[in-house]
């Protein structure tokens, strides 16, 4: 079991087109610093899995989304690199409010250079019946 699931994992490092990495606050945890690895499924759809990391309360939230990221240069070459996006998927958290569910986000990403990306997003975690629901806001780094 434990050779799957690092077997896994290797392929996902492998099939990442980019790496993120964000500051952030959240609800339940403060501060976080984050990383992320994201992969083109489709045209206009990507694929993301995320760990941010809270030292002060102590915690960890983890994602798995799925993102509408349509590149607007498609539609004015003015406007390449500039994508804003949105999409859920599942995500948790286990710290001083451990929670679980459904995460929404919303976001909007701009490049620096040809491999280097600036983004600004927001996460709401709709958690299961019982548990506490928590919010994220996030500035981070791509790189491709």
């Amino acid at each position: 079991m434990r050779r799957g699931l690092a077997l896994l994992l290797l392929v996902g490092l492998v099939q990442a087109q980019s790496l993120g990495l964000r500051f952030g606050f959240g609800e339940g945890l403060g501060l976080t610093l984050g990383a992320s690895l994201e992969t083109s499924l489709r045209t206009n759809l990507n694929g993301r899995l995320g760990l941010d990391l809270s030292p002060g309360a102590p915690g960890v939230a983890l994602e798995a989304l799925l993102l509408f990221k349509p590149d607007l240069g498609r539609y004015d070459p003015s406007l390449r690199g500039l994508a804003p996006y949105l999409g859920g998927g599942l995500g948790g958290m286990v710290g001083p409010k451990p929670t679980a569910g459904v995460t929404f986000a919303l976001g909007f990403e701009g490049p620096i250079d040809f491999t280097t990306g600036l983004f600004l997003e927001g996460r709401y975690l709709y958690a299961l019946p019982s548990l506490p629901h928590a919010w994220w806001l996030g500035l981070g780094a791509t790189f491709r």
